[in-house]
């Protein structure tokens, strides 16, 4: 028989387990409503270039940034609040297989940085270093950022990252509008290689901002964008007064017809602190899956500046094997041809002017090697 002290202990016995279970039954809610990846590529080999600086000398070497990708790791979660809201972030580092270093200045998390709130109705709203509208605007770039590449005459398309960014993004069936705003685009950076960090004695230094307007409803897909960075970044830069601005507007698309894909654009610029500011860069490309296992890619690109023979025109061509969903390898070529004021390399791998060739030097880049995905 159990007496009124006994049911009292049982009853505060009863009362601890019913407080554990609901504590892991609510811990095992939240962990099924919040989810955490680690995701990354590995992508390096050899590449050859030729007509390297005023010797035109030959090198042999790893490329630091990229093979057919960019060699990055990285962290992405979402946790879900209930209501169609979200808290998301992404952080993104991009490394150099060849000795392991940070790219992107030396920075952690050069590639992304920012934590946000994602509504089914309003869109997401993100803060960090982020990417500026006009990479998530160039659909009709085929071979994106390879190696060898027609975006090797606009080295701005791939490294388009904002530090102090606020995008706001909203998608509703194939439609995709996006808005970027940095209060300082560049706060590591030196002033040669474009670093613009924010003013207190200028409020217009340095600032950044982009929109992008996108239909792709997946077999085919147009995108529109318009990206300016404001100068400021003072003597050695090359944007050095606020008064300056650097604008560019592209539009651009692809169409898919079963296994092959086929994507072209237009980008023209405007660049006040440039002597001949207005160019024209016309690309084009195709890529064709052989096999199931075997993918083709070729591209063109085509630039010219206005008033300047400072334009060149590329050609660029890659075939990959799929070993699995993960693994691949590839070899890859390109060749540039300068025209008399120029020096583009072909050599899109490389974060300094290691690669370039003299003024007026065609050159050419061949790259065996391999990429993982995981």
């Amino acid at each position: 028989m159990l007496t009124l002290k006994s049911r009292s202990r049982l009853s505060a016995c009863a009362r601890r387990l019913i407080y554990l279970l609901a504590g892991l039954a609510l811990a095992g809610g939240a962990h099924a409503q919040s989810s955490i990846t680690l995701y990354g590529i590995i992508d390096s080999g050899i590449e050859y270039v030729n007509n390297v600086g005023a010797s035109r000398s030959t090198v042999l070497r790893t490329p630091q940034i990229t093979g057919t990708l960019p060699s990055r790791w990285g962290l992405r979660g979402k946790e879900d609040l209930g209501g169609g809201l979200s808290t998301v972030f992404v952080l993104e580092s991009g490394f150099a297989t060849g000795q392991g270093s940070l790219n992107q200045g030396g920075r952690l998390f050069g590639r992304q940085a920012y934590v946000g709130i994602s509504s089914d109705t309003w869109g997401t709203l993100s803060f960090g270093r982020q990417y500026s509208q006009i990479y998530w605007g160039l659909i009709g770039d085929t071979l994106a950022p390879n190696l060898f590449a027609a975006g090797v005459l606009d080295g701005y398309l791939f490294n388009s990252r904002d530090d102090n960014a606020i995008v706001w993004s909203k998608t509703i069936q194939a439609f995709t509008v996006g808005v970027t705003y940095s209060l300082g685009r560049d706060q590591v950076a030196s002033a040669a290689a474009g670093g613009c960090a924010q003013s207190a004695d200028d409020w217009k230094a340095c600032k950044a901002m982009s929109a992008m307007l996108k239909y792709d409803p997946g077999t085919w897909g147009i995108a529109a964008v318009f990206d300016r960075n404001i100068g400021g970044g003072g003597v050695g830069s090359p944007l050095p007064s606020s008064s300056q601005t650097d604008t560019r507007y592209v539009l651009d698309g692809y169409f898919k017809l079963r296994t092959l894909t086929v994507g072209g654009g237009l980008i023209h610029r405007v660049n006040e602190a440039s002597l001949t500011p207005t160019s024209n860069y016309w690309f084009g490309g195709a890529t064709y899956a052989l096999l199931p296992q075997v993918v083709l890619d070729a591209q063109y690109g085509l630039l010219r500046v206005r008033g300047a023979s400072a334009g060149a025109s590329a050609v660029a061509v890659r075939a990959m094997y799929l070993l699995s969903k993960s693994s691949a390898t590839y070899v890859t070529a390109g060749r540039v041809f300068n025209q008399a004021q120029a020096a583009f390399t072909i050599d899109g791998g490389n974060a300094t002017t290691s690669s370039n060739p003299a003024l007026g030097v065609n050159q050419t880049g061949v790259m065996v090697g391999i990429r993982h995905l995981f």
